[in-house]
């Protein structure tokens, strides 16, 4: 007898326990799993982590091993694992070519709008307890996106996009917004608060609003086009640009695309972007609703 589908017929209760049980033995055994192999690489690999010295790259290094496995821990195991144990369906239907296209182009033209959002993000003052809980990972972002070659390149895409676009569309856009939409009977509400939750899981009050927009865009990509492949690409694509181009061969110094540039934003490109992004999605809408029809 298998276990495939075991716990198909629990109560949806005893089946978000199972996940956050999954969740919880995933991200311990991910993280074991993570120290063995830096103590089998180096001696020195756990004391170079500890003392999270961003300047040597070896020590970078070992951080987007820990950060890697920290993300399979969290995301993609414990919610593969669990849609096998319960049959859950995160419907991974085929993409079209215009689709896919559409969706590469609508990222990389939203980039200066979501650049201005974070902007005015940045402005709005947070109480000072609250953003004792604001985990600032510039420092880090700025470390992991220092390349010098290809393997670098590679290596910084796999951690900072691949990862997070199968993992966390898994957990929010497949699973949650799913459950939600069932529960709620109202996808409109049950993508706003996968969203919000989105958001607020990283544990960054100065850029909430522009990952709550992201989020919400992700949901309706899903929601059109019933295809969890649309969010995890849009996803991949929003965050390999920011790698790309912070690699020497590609590097942009400041502007939207520059993901750490001090320069702000043209209130006019934005308003290109949010202009060019809204007809390109009325376009993508159009082609899921003769999809689905």
């Amino acid at each position: 007898m298998g276990f495939k589908g075991i716990y198909a017929n629990k109560s949806s209760s005893a089946k978000i326990g199972i996940l956050f049980f999954l969740i919880f033995a995933s991200v311990i055994l991910h993280t074991l799993l993570a120290v063995a192999l830096i103590t089998l690489f180096a001696d020195t690999g756990m004391a170079l982590i500890q003392n999270q010295d961003l300047s040597n790259q070896v020590s970078v290094n070992y951080l987007k091993l820990m950060q890697l496995f920290s993300g399979v821990g969290f995301f993609i195991t414990p919610t593969l694992l669990h849609a096998y144990l319960t049959n859950f369906d995160f419907k991974f239907t085929k993409l079209s070519r215009q689709n896919t296209i559409l969706v590469i182009a609508i990222m990389m033209l939203i980039t200066p709008f979501i650049g201005l959002l974070l902007e005015w993000n940045m402005m709005i003052s947070f109480p000072e307890w609250l953003l004792q809980f604001d985990i600032n990972s510039e420092a880090f972002v700025a470390a992991f996106l220092q390349m010098g070659t290809v393997w670098d390149l590679f290596y910084t895409i796999l951690v900072i996009a691949v990862v997070p676009a199968i993992g966390e569309e898994l957990l929010f856009r497949g699973y949650l917004q799913q459950k939600l939409g069932n529960w709620l009977r109202n996808p409109h509400t049950a993508i706003l608060i996968t969203a919000f939750f989105f958001s607020a899981i990283h544990f960054h009050f100065q850029g909430m609003i522009p990952r709550f927009v992201l989020g919400v865009l992700l949901g309706y990509l899903f929601y059109w086009s019933n295809s969890l492949w649309l969010p995890i690409l849009a996803h991949f694509v929003n965050n390999a640009q920011a790698v790309i181009f912070s690699y020497p061969l590609f590097k942009v110094d400041s502007g939207a695309y520059s993901l750490l540039s001090e320069t702000k934003i043209d209130p006019m490109m934005a308003i290109f972007s949010l202009v060019s992004v809204t007809l390109l999605l009325y376009v993508l809408h159009k082609n899921t609703s003769i999809k689905k029809g």
